[in-house]
């Protein structure tokens, strides 16, 4: 049985679980849908309402550090993403990112994107059915209110998200000081792999495993920010993971067909 993974096409979460099997060589079909319908099809998956969501022939993975850890199992022991030498400090890393980093340039990037959502839409409709797409054409300004409201979107919660993230960008960058090439020392690991994916939202990387809009499409206010945190020592340790560590695979050929 080909693994199955549900996700919404530009969540930094999918992105996580995606570089993991693309690094570990796992064939998989990624069925991509839109926000809001995404909750009805993590649940009939056998998830909650969150993706990414693995199916397998044996496991039913919800969550992306989940699936990180299947995936792990299925790699060369010189390429795991969590070496016993540092993996309780590698899990740490990975959980203080899930829980802090994830949610805060989820919410920038909402606060910032939502009033551009037509201009967004290719981005957020890349490899969705075709039924998704006219959903989105009849009724994709519902999805302001609906992200608003289910993520606690607005101005003054974006303001109090970047700061977080300026934190977390300089708490990387005083990790990385002492001329380390990863976060925990000589090898690439879980922490780098999560660092670099949540951190998309806020550096828009070109190697990201779906299509992203060019700064230029994006709101000056946002593309400024962008500019700025990728230019942070931090920043642009997060877009060196992806130009040396992200295994470039082929959009169509992860997408499940429609």
């Amino acid at each position: 049985m080909t693994p199955r993974l549900i996700t919404i096409p530009i969540s930094h979460y999918c992105e996580k679980a995606r570089w993991a099997l693309d690094r570990a060589g796992i064939r998989y079909a990624e069925e991509r849908h839109l926000q809001a319908i995404h909750v009805w099809k993590a649940r009939s998956a056998g998830g909650g309402r969150t993706v990414p969501v693995l199916v397998t022939e044996s496991a039913i993975l919800r969550d992306s550090s989940a699936i990180l850890e299947w995936a792990d199992w299925r790699t060369a022991p010189t390429d795991r993403l969590y070496p016993d030498a540092v993996a309780a400090e590698v899990r740490d890393l990975e959980d203080w990112l899930d829980e802090g980093l994830g949610p805060d340039g989820r919410l920038w990037m909402y606060q910032r994107t939502l009033p551009v959502v037509d201009t967004m839409a290719p981005y957020n409709l890349a490899g969705t059915p075709a039924w998704e797409h006219h959903a989105f054409r009849v009724a994709g300004r519902a999805l302001d209110p609906i992200i608003r409201r289910y993520l606690g979107v607005d101005e003054a919660a974006a303001g109090r998200a970047l700061a977080a993230i300026d934190r977390t960008f300089d708490a990387i960058a005083e990790r990385l000081s002492d001329g380390r090439p990863f976060l925990t020392g000589e090898r690439f690991t879980a922490a780098d792999l999560t660092f670099a994916a949540l951190s998309a939202p806020v550096i828009v990387p070109e190697r990201y495993g779906s299509p992203l809009p060019p700064l230029a499409v994006l709101p000056e206010e946002m593309t400024r920010e962008v500019r700025r945190l990728r230019a942070h020592p931090a920043g642009a340790f997060a877009m060196r993971m992806y130009t040396q560590e992200r295994p470039p695979a082929p959009f169509a050929a992860r997408t499940a067909p429609t």
